[in-house]
């Protein structure tokens, strides 16, 4: 997390460019903060933040990306965060510049991600009287369209509203549960004087505490429980990891959400798998067997709990730093507490006993499914493949989809914190752009797992890893469909409609804008990757095309269910 005065910007070399504007000033107050990377796309009416980006970028103060849509940049900031824990800021134009960025701010939202949104409005003179893409709330009233999918959203209407304003939104932003927050300024306001006063910003440190009667109810709770299970959610964060080895002494079973499966080791002996969508039935065995849940920044969302069905009808502790998402289920019991000091109580006070052999889970698939090197991929070889060929350090970047209901199930990664999906919205095309802010973020090659459709919405940010020279590789699963929507409507008995898409060649794709490219035709041909592909030897992106087999059905029968009318406890 940031700290109040990140050292960061103090290490960059060079001097401040002069404060010639209030944009300049924020822009150098932010890096004093630490946040000193942008992303986004250009316009008339936020070009004076442009300049001041383009004067404090020549000092070494900032570094500012453009992306080839606004969505990306917010998918990039929400990225560039999960990489390095440090807030990034992303940039649009007003009108459709703004609007354009909706979704991905509802998919930082959704999933609790800081990021800082700045856009501009007409100036001030201009509002109400038809100026160009005016978004006050004259117009199309852009900060009131952003106050319903972030966390904060205002207008800055004078120089002087800017320390107050963006202190709020700072804290916000990072003060548990986390998001976006949005602050419009008009063009006018961003490219006149700076405020009378010196913008004094800190990015707060996450506050710990413990609900201490609370924890002592737990505590209890688990010394007499014969079959307790630990449940790792979204939120729960890399302290989640110190729980494999407290489960594997205490005798518990470990499993988690979809999304949660970040923060584990997944070969771990105590983790029985993913308990929610595509989860594995060694996660339910021991979900059905638990007289006594523990859980640990879990959201009780619809995807991590098989439409409320997943978890059984015992006591539920719930353990994090806020309590909103345990009210999703009625037998949950909310215990606000920092979620390391929670795991530190519980290994200091609950001592190991004989309890029933824990489920474990099963050896992770081994042998190909399609039980030949021809035709096709199944996918479910390909992330085998993928868990045998990767590198340890690298991180998976997987999309909405084909890609994560395959890799939810059968992509396995030994260490913590090298598995991201973005399932709280799931968004497509959020792999593609995030990849690009982890890039960023960490210089290490980083793998985005997509599908050909998410790919057709959002193919050329590939031109922004090419332009950066950025290590991504891009694995696209490719059936010439809309693999998850074809196969939901043959397991519904649904009309079968509008999932066929042409057949592309992102190869060639690849090359044609300046990237390396190899299309994967059959399973045998999956050893021809280079492995410099997968490590962090390559300059620049990679794309690797594989024609997998459409006919091959995703683990989803359980959201198929849950689209039918999942009963809700």
């Amino acid at each position: 997390m940031l700290t109040a005065l990140n050292t960061q910007s103090a290490e960059r070399a060079g001097a401040k460019a002069r404060v010639q504007s209030l944009s300049d000033q924020l822009v150098l107050a932010l890096a004093a903060a630490g946040i000193t990377d942008y992303f986004g796309v250009p316009g008339g009416a936020i070009e004076p933040l442009f300049n001041a980006l383009a004067r404090q970028q020549r000092a070494n103060q900032v570094r500012f990306t453009a992306t080839r849509s606004e969505a990306a940049a917010a998918f990039a900031a929400d990225g560039y965060y999960r990489a390095s824990g440090r807030l990034a800021v992303c940039t649009a134009t007003t009108g459709p510049g703004t609007s354009n960025l909706i979704t991905a701010a509802m998919s930082a939202h959704a999933d609790r991600i800081p990021l800082l949104i700045l856009t501009p409005q007409v100036a001030l003179a201009k509002q109400g009287r038809g100026g160009l893409q005016d978004s006050s709330e004259d117009g199309y009233d852009l900060p009131r369209m952003l106050a319903a999918c972030t966390r904060y959203s205002s207008s800055v209407t004078h120089p002087d509203q800017l320390q107050h304003k963006l202190s709020r939104a700072l804290r916000v932003a990072l003060t548990a549960p986390m998001g976006p927050v949005h602050l419009s300024i008009p063009s006018d306001v961003l490219a006149g004087r700076p405020s009378s006063a010196e913008l004094r910003l800190a990015c707060p440190e996450p506050g710990k505490t413990a609900d201490a009667m609370g924890l002592e109810r737990l505590l209890a709770a688990l010394r007499a429980a014969a079959t307790p299970l630990f449940y790792v959610g979204d939120d729960a964060g890399k302290e989640a990891l110190q729980l494999l080895s407290l489960a594997e002494a205490l005798g518990v079973s470990v499993v988690s959400s979809p999304a949660g499966k970040r923060w584990l080791e997944h070969r771990h002996a105590a983790y029985a798998g993913v308990l929610g969508f595509s989860g594995h039935s060694e996660a339910k065995a021991a979900a059905a067997g638990a007289d006594l849940v523990i859980a640990f920044g879990a959201t009780f969302d619809e995807f991590s709990t098989n439409a409320w069905t997943a978890l059984p009808e015992v006591p539920i502790f719930s353990v994090d730093r806020h309590s909103s998402h345990a009210d999703r289920l009625a037998n949950a019991v909310p215990i606000v507490a920092d979620i390391g000091l929670a795991i530190d109580a519980i290994a200091a006070n609950a001592c190991p006993n004989s309890r029933v052999e824990r489920v474990r889970r099963t050896e992770w698939p081994a042998q190909l499914v399609r039980g030949q090197q021809d035709g096709a991929v199944h996918p479910s070889d390909l992330m085998h493949w993928l868990s045998h060929a990767l590198p340890d350090d690298v991180v998976v970047h997987v999309d909405a989809g084909n890609g994560f209901s395959w890799s939810t199930r059968d992509l396995v990664r030994k260490e913590a914190d090298t598995y991201r999906v973005a399932m709280g919205l799931s968004t497509m095309c959020w792999a593609i752009g995030a990849a690009i802010g982890a890039a960023i973020a960490s210089g290490r090659r980083t793998l985005c797992v997509t599908g050909d459709g998410s790919m057709l919405m959002s193919s050329l940010e590939l031109t922004v890893a090419v332009e950066q020279r950025l290590p991504i590789t891009y694995v696209i699963l490719n059936d010439a469909s809309l693999g998850m929507v074809r196969h939901g409507q043959i397991l519904a008995g649904a009309e079968p409609i509008a999932h066929t898409l042409p057949l592309v060649r992102f190869d060639r794709l690849a090359q044609a804008c300046g990237a390396a490219g190899m299309r994967i035709a059959s399973t045998s041909e999956l050893d021809r990757i280079p492995v410099s592909w997968l490590e962090s030897d390559l300059d620049g992106p990679a794309v690797i095309d594989v024609w997998i087999d459409g006919s091959a059905v995703p683990p989803m029968i359980d959201r198929v269910r849950g689209l039918a009318g999942g009963a809700a406890r």
